[in-house]
């Protein structure tokens, strides 16, 4: 066979050019070696700038509002001054109640030296249950009014016993499958008792004083929802205390939000040691919430400061492959020395952490059955989750 022919000659040039150029790429690379692209992040991490009222919305909302006006309730005279001296005396205690009638001058007066309720019989078929009246308007109500266990057929104790269970981490399928009780009636309950308790810790959670608060996040998962639900988390140290539970997603306007709340419970000049994760929102909610607007010398505008007795540290857990690497402590404000005397004079170690609010997430996920690890018995929505949250703060307390 010729080897000569032109066209095969042609062919085999073809071939070898084809070879070349795709070897071009790599022989280029040995030889000019890949420029790495500059690095422009600074060698030391930017100095985190405070917030002001302004930036928090639901303060910047509430500075916009008009004024509320303040209804000045005066005590009516006690009933036991006015009504005749003749007949039965009373007999069967009313403290604690007052008359949901709003027309009524004694409508929530609960002291029974002053409002006019007295005994009006009973009813219920499986236990006693106790009916009121005022003699002042004649409303006439039961003693389950506004509980829990208002209209339901079911005895107390059964109803005290299910929702004690589900406050200790049973699921409701399992009280459905254990009582034989319907999981609509059982969510009912549930329901019923968030909804107080809420209302519960909204009443009394005011003008309260803290000195060591610590603040974390939880991560949460609901079946409806678009994106990450987080639990944000806060708890007084020392008395073990849970004055907010919100949930939302992990955001600026968040953080705001749960501090917000936090000061609006504290007394007003109250101003705890602060402890935290490595999450750098903490640091902008604060420093908003805790500060005031002063007018330096030779400056007509006024500048947001931030309170001279704020404490805040931060614990950062530097995680690598799934494990521990180290721990960081950083002061955010204030003095370290300042931090540490104070832990020490509220017995405890000086230390910087977060023991007590990682103990505290621990416990709310053995106490509700939705936030269990490795559980297919999630939430469908929030306010579920969030009922289920506020009924176990309830049995915490």
């Amino acid at each position: 066979m010729r080897t000569d022919h032109p066209l095969l000659t042609f062919l085999i040039l073809i071939g070898f050019l084809l070879i070349l150029w795709s070897s071009l790429p790599s022989l280029w690379l040995t030889i000019r070696p890949v420029q790495q692209p500059p690095d422009n992040k600074p060698k030391f991490p930017r100095p985190l700038k405070p917030k002001c009222e302004d930036d928090c919305p639901q303060c910047r909302a509430k500075k916009d509002s008009p004024p509320e006006i303040q209804e000045v309730c005066l005590t009516p005279k006690p009933w036991i001054e006015i009504k005749s001296h003749r007949g039965r005396k009373k007999t069967i205690p009313t403290l604690g109640y007052a008359c949901h009638n709003w027309k009524c001058p004694y409508n929530h007066i609960l002291d029974e030296n002053i409002h006019a309720l007295v005994g009006y019989g009973s009813h219920g078929k499986n236990e006693r249950i106790q009916d009121l009246m005022c003699q002042a308007c004649g409303w006439k109500f039961t003693v389950r009014r506004d509980t829990v266990l208002y209209r339901l057929k079911t005895s107390s104790g059964k109803v005290a016993e299910v929702l004690s269970f589900m406050g200790a981490g049973v699921d409701v399928s399992t009280l459905e499958q254990v009582l034989g009780i319907g999981e609509g009636t059982l969510v009912t309950w549930q329901t019923r008792a968030g909804m107080h308790a809420k209302a519960l810790h909204a009443r009394f959670f005011q003008e309260l004083i803290f000195r060591h608060i610590q603040l974390d996040e939880l991560c949460a998962n609901v079946r409806r929802e678009n994106q990450e639900v987080w639990l944000w988390a806060a708890i007084e140290a020392t008395t073990k205390v849970v004055p907010v539970l919100k949930l939302g997603p992990r955001t600026l306007e968040m953080a705001f939000s749960v501090v917000h709340e936090l000061r609006q419970r504290m007394k007003a000049g109250c101003i705890p040691i602060f402890c935290s994760d490595g999450l750098k929102l903490y640091y902008y909610a604060l420093t908003a919430h805790l500060g005031g607007w002063v007018f330096p010398v030779g400056i007509r505008k006024p500048v947001w400061e931030i309170a001279g007795d704020l404490l805040y540290a931060q614990v950062k857990k530097i995680h690598r492959r799934r494990k521990l690497v180290r721990v960081e402590r950083h002061m955010l404000c204030g003095e370290l020395e300042k931090l540490k005397d104070g832990l020490k004079a509220l017995g405890l170690s000086g230390k910087i952490n977060t023991a007590f609010i990682e103990r505290i997430n621990l416990t709310i996920r053995q106490g509700v059955a939705f936030l269990a690890r490795r559980t297919w018995g999630t939430a469908q929505f929030s306010p579920e989750l969030e009922i289920s949250l506020e009924w176990w703060r309830v049995i915490l307390s």
